[in-house]
């Protein structure tokens, strides 16, 4: 009976051993999976953003990287549809686009996931358009680049990850470093 009640004590420990183990493997599997996930739809879907704001070409493809809602909502694109554009008396022809990731916060059991990036747009180079040649000269203007924190959510029907709202940092001063 001493050596029986030894074998299960010994088989139990290394059942939760074992099971503790499996359940960190699974969680570090979770993680990883959509830290790679949330990494490529902010490096993508925020570039995509400014360059639909900067060009008006394929907006229909921000349906892969934002919510609906956050779309009617963008004060961005908002502004880029607008007549008062600061880029659509040009054609968009360069631009050096830079994204860096401050922090990412993602939990292997959760439906949201909460990071900071800083967002940097330079040499933007374009020409004028023929139809404002006489009303605008010069480079286009330059992009307001910032810090910005960025939901994202996992969407419910799709089980994809997409921005569902960015809420930028009214105290960071770009300092012109990208």
């Amino acid at each position: 009976m001493k050596y029986l009640r030894r074998l299960i004590s010994f088989l139990a420990a290394k059942m939760i051993l074992f099971t503790a183990c499996a359940a960190i493997i699974v969680c570090a599997f979770y993680i990883a999976f959509n830290l790679g996930n949330a990494y490529i739809l902010i490096n993508e879907g925020m570039e995509k953003r400014a360059v639909v704001a900067l060009t008006r070409e394929n907006a229909t493809e921000l349906n892969g990287y934002f919510t609906g809602s956050f779309l009617n909502a963008d004060p961005v694109l908002d502004s880029a549809f607008s007549d008062a554009s600061p880029y659509l008396a040009y054609n968009i022809t360069g631009y050096e686009y830079e994204i860096s990731i401050e922090s990412l916060k993602v939990w292997p059991w959760g439906d949201e996931i909460v990071c900071t990036v800083v967002e940097h747009m330079n040499d933007i180079k374009g020409t004028v358009k023929a139809a404002y040649a006489s009303e605008v000269s010069g480079d286009p203007a330059p992009w307001m680049s910032g810090r910005y924190e960025l939901r994202l959510k996992k969407q419910p029907d799709s089980g994809q990850w997409k921005i569902s709202a960015i809420r930028q940092d009214n105290n960071y001063k770009d300092t012109g470093d990208a």
